[in-house]
């Protein structure tokens, strides 16, 4: 049976894995991890893919993912040709590395961003290649140094992360992620459990469907990131409404499937233009 496509608009948030093919190991040493690291931020810039969250693991490799205007399925295959190439030339090896294509979970509301970003980081807790949160804040090769400001980087989107724990400056972002990591062997959204239903807030799905009909579009259009003029104006539109009413900027963006930061940036332009 053909594979069905996924679903990859701009804008579109995924928890990401890859595993090494029959649970092999993906690498050796910290040079393997290195290349990698570089080799996604390389690709990343030029695909225009944010990353809010990775770990490596011996065997997999998990992160969290904004697809650009270069689909997903494109940015992975980049990095991960660039990486089997180097792991088989280094290792004197031959044959796939990879099992299969990549899992990409779609990533649906504010809820499921925070469990998504606390399970990837907690992934070496969890094995125990880290025995503390405290030296976690400071391992090489999981993300969550970088979102708590303890390892400088520019690998991560940081904003778009914290905006999902607080709306405020950036230091409430990181004393509520550093909370909320304390919980990180509860319960918590993973790739192996059912995806979660979108979030419904009255007040924006009523601006949604109110503006759409205005603009003469169909709400499907307006939140799958389209970037046509009249489905942006009228993102921008429910943007400022749906702020005005209290809801959260990193909510609205996640259900127009946009980033946090053009929500923000497309209230600015109405302001000065109103």
């Amino acid at each position: 049976m053909p594979r069905m496509p996924r679903r990859d608009a701009p804008g579109a948030l995924h928890h990401v894995t890859l595993r090494g093919v029959a649970q092999c190991d993906i690498f050796v040493d910290d040079i393997d991890r290195a290349f990698l690291l570089d080799r996604v931020a390389i690709v990343s810039a030029e695909c225009g893919v944010a990353l809010l969250a990775f770990a490596f693991m011996s065997n997999h490799v998990h992160a969290l993912t904004r697809t650009g205007p270069i689909p997903l399925a494109r940015f992975m295959s980049r990095v991960t040709t660039a990486y089997a190439m180097h792991f088989n030339r280094r290792h004197g090896r031959a044959g796939h590395l990879f099992q299969n294509r990549y899992n990409a979970t779609p990533i649906m509301d504010d809820a499921h961003l925070r469990n998504a970003i606390r399970y990837i980081h907690a992934n070496p807790l969890e094995a125990g290649i880290v025995p503390t949160l405290r030296e976690l804040d400071l391992y090489p090769w999981a993300g969550h140094g970088i979102l708590i400001g303890s390892r400088p980087s520019a690998l991560l989107d940081v904003r778009s992360a914290l905006a999902a724990f607080s709306d405020a400056a950036p230091s409430a972002g990181r004393s509520a992620l550093r909370e909320f990591m304390r919980g990180w062997n509860q319960p918590a959204a993973s790739e192996q459990d059912e995806p979660l239903a979108p979030l419904r807030i009255p007040q924006l799905e009523g601006e949604i469907a109110r503006v759409s009909a205005e603009f003469g579009i169909g709400p499907t259009e307006v939140t799958s990131g389209s970037r046509r003029r009249v489905a942006c104006e009228a993102r921008e539109t429910i943007a400022r409404v749906a702020l005005q009413r209290g809801v959260r900027a990193s909510e609205i963006a996640l259900r127009l499937g946009v980033t946090h930061a053009s929500i923000l940036r497309a209230v600015k332009r109405s302001r000065l233009s109103g």
